[in-house]
């Protein structure tokens, strides 16, 4: 199937076009095999003739499952913009609890869209934010309204969330919510280990995890102290200031925004279109269920 851009076409047929571009896979189980099967709601319906479970093009999607699909493009215009939830209903025409919904299923999905690796030189700092139950019920007042910018470098309380930022010189950026205790050589491991590509130089914070982990994968720091002008500081300190305009995030949604400030740090805000594109490009191969009610009653998880 040629791929078009949403400018060519309306966005929900170049969401398919992304999704199936070569040929059309069964989101369950893999499966090429897919016949017609009739249409529900105008939307074309197939069978997967391996695991006979039925389909459209948008099962397993954040689209899949929505109202309002001629709404879509201008949602994620509003998203990329920043508009509120409530600014964003007041442009669309859309309820914001909808629309809140509608945020957590792309995020959801964009959190899921495979790092990239680290080239050559990186920077690797961690700072850990308060955590926050933003949206719970029956919660302290004082503990339900945490949207002060407090960053600290050594957690003091398992009240905190440990964020770990890694860029290089080629605009890979690592940006994860990882715990709420003080990261060890092992645990750096498991989620900077593997983003790694064959690096040898590296700039850090003073601290002895980095330390054990640089030692272990062999790779050589440069340079101790991050200041005020490296990119990873500067990162930290602008994804604080972008964060600042949510009055707090939920720590179970803090990788999705994560995620999307990850996004947004390339996105050339001079052409919206194209930066739909290339939302809708990022998302559109991600299998991911999330429903209203699984979304709601999810708990705090930083995998």
């Amino acid at each position: 199937m040629e791929n078009k851009k949403c400018t060519d076409i309306n966005i929900l047929s170049y969401f398919a076009s992304l999704r199936h571009d070569s040929e059309r896979k069964c989101p369950y189980c893999g499966c090429t095999h897919t016949v017609l099967y009739g249409k529900y709601n105008d939307k074309q319906r197939y069978i997967c003739k391996s695991c006979k479970k039925t389909l459209n093009d948008f099962t397993n999607t954040p689209i899949a499952r929505t109202h309002f699909p001629e709404k879509w493009e201008a949602f994620i215009k509003c998203t990329i913009e920043g508009l509120s939830l409530k600014a964003a209903a007041r442009e669309i025409g859309v309820s914001y609890v909808t629309l809140f919904y509608w945020r957590h299923k792309l995020l959801s999905a964009l959190k899921m869209v495979k790092q990239n690796k680290m080239q050559g030189k990186f920077e690797l700092e961690n700072f850990f934010l308060k955590f926050s139950r933003k949206g719970q019920k029956g919660i302290e007042h004082d503990e339900k309204r945490v949207h002060d910018q407090s960053v600290s470098y050594i957690n003091i309380s398992n009240n905190k969330v440990c964020v770990i930022t890694a860029l290089d010189s080629h605009k890979n950026i690592y940006s994860r919510a990882v715990g709420t205790e003080r990261m060890n050589a092992m645990d750096m491991e498991n989620y900077i280990g593997k983003i790694l590509n064959k690096n040898k130089q590296a700039v850090s914070r003073p601290k002895s995890f980095f330390a054990m982990f640089f030692k272990r994968k062999k790779i050589r720091e440069i340079n101790k102290y991050l200041d005020n002008s490296s990119e990873a500081v500067k990162y930290r300190c602008d994804c604080m200031e972008w964060m600042y305009r949510f009055r707090g995030v939920a720590t179970k949604y803090l990788n999705n925004y994560l995620s999307l400030f990850k996004f947004l740090k390339n996105v050339n805000f001079n052409n919206i279109l194209s930066a739909i594109n290339k939302f809708i490009e990022e998302i559109s191969k991600i299998n991911i269920q999330n429903t209203y009610i699984n979304m709601r009653n999810a708990e705090v998880s930083f995998n």
